[in-house]
């Protein structure tokens, strides 16, 4: 197997998503990488379709965006997960999901173009900060 060549720029851009460690969109990446040479939005997003398509990393449909994440098995089924609010990322990237995935697809015909499903929500911390019970403060006694 021979091993993946990435040009300069196009480790650069991988480089900056892995150090983001969060999903970014192809404009403010583009900002990144302007000290670099790049200057046009087709150079980045033709950087990041190459990326994406050996697997390095991910585009969020949700949020128009991307993010440095390494496919083991590119037939694999992803669940992703995004919060609302802070927009965290989570990935599941396991094989009964897959399973269960490709057991209900057998039967109905379809074949996927994307194997990532993503589901909008709150992370537990947003979650936890909007549904603090509520504590009412007691009038003092009057006395």
């Amino acid at each position: 197997m021979s091993e993946l060549k990435l040009s300069a720029i196009q480790q650069r851009v991988l480089t900056i998503l892995q150090n983001e460690q969060k999903a970014i969109s192809a404009y403010a990446l583009l900002e990144k990488v302007k000290p670099y040479g790049l200057q046009s939005p087709v150079q980045i997003y033709r950087i990041l379709k190459k990326l994406s398509g050996h697997g390095l990393i991910l585009r969020l449909d949700t949020l128009n965006k991307y993010l440095a994440y390494e496919l083991r098995n590119k037939k694999n089924y992803l669940l992703v997960t995004i919060c609302t609010e802070c927009q965290t990322v989570q990935i599941l990237d396991s094989p009964q999901f897959t399973q269960v995935i490709e057991q209900s697809l057998v039967h109905q015909d379809f074949s996927p173009k994307h194997h990532c499903l993503e589901l909008l929500g709150q992370c537990a911390l947003c979650f936890s900060k909007r549904n603090k019970p509520f504590i009412k403060i007691s009038e003092k006694a009057n006395g």
